[in-house]
């Protein structure tokens, strides 16, 4: 039983006329004839009764014209759901992100990748870096929106999608809260409160690393997994902070970001999917992720 049969048989069933149907469908009426009898021989009875004044559907036909509607609905869904699902336009989405993506990147982006692309759904999770590369590794994740660096994992394809300054956090109350601007080596004897380095082990060497370069061995008070908890802990004098510049913008608490004058790296978050794990949609979202990034950079 072919398709084409399923479908001359049904436009047949709705004109009742082998000739025009023949024309609708651009076919030979004595094909047409030829791919009827052919069906009617697959299932075994007559589907039609047919004379040189009329053609009627026998309850043979009757029965198999609503069912054979429904089938070809379904295949013809499942065949557009196939078409679209190799395009990227059609699946499910698991995408992590830390905080700060939450709020600069992902928002914007899923709200773009739905409007053209309404039949794909999404997992959004709130995922600290190290974790997020464990389930990209392993394929627990499609994509995810990390901290920078993140170290060798030749498994995964990380590109940076957001590039932002460091800025200096201290407590109002701190005697360079009223400087706008400040130096790192004015930092000596200071406590601070470090990102957790179990949580993003390329991060915290990161902030490590720019301390070290401007002479400071910093004394660590206390860690946190989040840099929002982090804000909490400076605005209550556990220590100073170097962390990046829109974390202090979105925050409620009431501390302080100082301008770092040394030459320093800049923040960066980045877009990360597996080299293994990668069907059409996750290459679709990454697409549009890197150009609305590219967008972005070009506006600052």
């Amino acid at each position: 039983m072919e398709l084409r049969q399923i479908r001359s048989f049904l436009s047949i069933a709705e004109t009742l006329h082998f000739g025009r149907t023949a024309e609708l469908i651009h076919l030979s009426q004595p094909a047409l004839s030829l791919q009827i009898g052919a069906l009617e021989e697959e299932v075994g009875v007559r589907l039609f009764e047919r004379n040189r004044r009329k053609t009627t559907l026998t309850a043979a036909g009757f029965a198999f014209r609503d069912d054979a509607a429904a089938a070809l609905s379904q295949l013809e869904q499942a065949i557009r759901r196939a078409r679209l699902a190799a395009s990227g336009k059609l699946g499910r989405l698991r995408i992590g992100f830390i905080s700060t993506a939450g709020r600069e990147i992902v928002p914007h982006i899923v709200r773009q990748f739905r409007e053209l692309n309404p039949e794909v759904e999404f997992s959004l999770r709130n995922i600290l870096t190290a974790e997020q590369v464990q389930m990209l590794e392993t394929g627990a994740l499609d994509i995810g929106f990390l901290r920078l660096p993140i170290g060798g994992h030749s498994a995964l394809d990380v590109v940076t999608v957001h590039r932002e300054p460091f800025v200096l956090v201290v407590p109002r109350s701190h005697k360079l809260a009223k400087r706008k601007r400040v130096r790192l080596r004015e930092l000596a004897g200071q406590d601070f409160v470090m990102y957790e380095r179990t949580y993003a082990p390329g991060f915290h060497d990161l902030i490590f690393g720019i301390l070290r370069d401007a002479g400071i061995v910093p004394t660590v008070s206390q860690t946190a997994g989040e840099i929002p908890t982090l804000i909490s802990l400076v605005d209550s004098g556990m220590g100073t902070a170097i962390l990046p510049a829109s974390a202090v913008r979105h925050s409620v608490a009431p501390v302080v970001a100082c301008e770092i004058l040394d030459r320093i790296p800049m923040s960066e978050i980045g877009i990360a999917v597996s080299k293994r794990f990668r069907a059409a949609v996750v290459d679709n979202f990454r697409s549009l992720a890197l150009k609305e990034s590219a967008a972005s950079s070009q506006m600052r």
